[in-house]
């Protein structure tokens, strides 16, 4: 019996490893995208100051309010990419716990 209960332990064991394998993949993904996210928001600073400073009226008015909604949005994916990843490091923590505990 004592057998069979180690054996069902490296079973869990191994188990609670591939699940932190696949948390630690899909955290590199989300802070991939979000590095990818803030990349593009850096081309874009770099066109405004080419092109922007010379609109007037009505085109800088619209302007101003695309790039109000692009920083934004910028700050939403940064937050909530932020919560992602925490909530994964603590997941990541727990099935870590489990993985000691069943030494």
């Amino acid at each position: 019996m004592e057998l069979l209960d180690e054996i069902e332990r490296k079973i869990q064991r191994g188990k609670f490893l591939l699940m932190v394998e696949i948390l630690e993949g899909y955290r590199s993904n989300v802070h991939q995208a979000v590095s990818k996210m803030g990349s593009s928001e850096k081309m874009y600073h770099s066109a405004h100051s080419c092109y922007a400073n010379h609109w007037e009226g009505e085109t800088r008015n619209k302007y101003e309010e695309i790039a109000a909604e692009i920083h934004h949005i910028k700050n939403k994916i940064d937050q909530q990419g932020d919560q992602l990843i925490n909530a994964i490091n603590k997941e990541i923590r727990s099935l870590l716990a489990k993985y000691e505990a069943l030494r």
